[in-house]
């Protein structure tokens, strides 16, 4: 529950600080080397965004939680409420904080507890696990746990855009 709470609050903060990465990516591939952080902005643009949610996005800004060792990129709407937009978390082993890694703790282990501490968790077929609750959607694929969170409403719409940019970037 401690570990939920901890990415929870994690995601929360980081959702607030909107801003800066830009679409010139380098791609997919080069945004999960195995031996740094990884780009998690590079794995959509804004155009993908405003495709999905059909409203402009500012360009993304990519931070490193030290709390948690997930990288997260942060997408405002532009011209909206500070705080609407979208985000996504990557937490993947080997990458994980030191008190994760201490305590023999697998992203599986964090999505599985997260998934339990769900009371409304709706079943997604996405990656090897997914589940749906409120506006975030937690998928585990492999080494990697992704959480994608809108903040732009919980409607279905929002939802259906959010699901198909996750499906983008997992799939």
């Amino acid at each position: 529950m401690r570990i939920t709470t901890a990415l929870s609050g994690s995601l929360l903060v980081l959702t607030l600080a909107l801003a800066g990465c830009g679409d010139d990516h380098s791609g997919a591939d080069d945004a999960l080397e195995d031996d740094g952080p990884a780009d998690v902005c590079a794995l959509i643009t804004t155009a993908d965004l405003e495709e999905a949610f059909g409203a402009p996005f500012d360009e993304g800004e990519l931070s490193h939680e030290d709390e948690t060792g997930g990288d997260q990129c942060v997408w405002g709407i532009a011209d909206a409420v500070p705080g609407r937009g979208l985000s996504i978390v990557l937490l993947r082993d080997g990458h994980l904080s030191a008190a994760f890694a201490e305590g023999g703790d697998t992203v599986k282990d964090l999505y599985e507890d997260s998934k339990e501490s769900s009371t409304d968790a709706e079943e997604v077929d996405l990656g090897d696990d997914a589940y749906l609750s409120g506006t975030e959607l937690a998928v585990l694929d492999g080494e990697n746990y992704w959480r994608f969170n809108t903040s732009t409403a919980t409607s279905p719409d929002a939802i259906d855009g959010m699901t198909s940019l996750a499906e983008k970037v997992v799939g």
